[in-house]
């Protein structure tokens, strides 16, 4: 998975569980304690997230935060468990390389 697929993904499921709790840009920054310029950067594919506003997004979403990784067309059947174990595992992989990148940059 590349690095621009994770940030789709994120994009899409945070629409997806920010939809289902019924939810505005607004109502979920507020939330979430962060700005709705943060939200809307994050969905609109402009901003990557820190790993603590995952965390607050992921929290008032009620979700466990690898969900909002998991691409919109992976099946949760039994014979898929070896697709999501990969995709979970580059997904981990690619956020602590973003991490560290970043990390060392400061």
């Amino acid at each position: 998975m590349e690095s621009q697929e994770i940030r789709e993904c994120l994009s899409l499921n945070l629409k997806k569980y920010r939809k289902i709790k019924g939810w505005s840009q607004f109502e979920l920054a507020e939330k979430a304690e962060i700005s709705e310029q943060t939200v809307n950067s994050i969905e609109g594919l402009r901003l990557w997230p820190s790993d603590k506003t995952l965390a607050k997004i992921a929290s008032v979403l009620d979700v466990d935060l690898y969900r909002l990784f998991l691409p919109q067309n992976l099946s949760m059947q039994s014979d898929s468990i070896v697709e999501l174990k990969s995709v979970v595992v580059e997904t981990v992989e690619a956020l602590v390389h973003d991490i560290l990148h970043n990390w060392e940059s400061l």
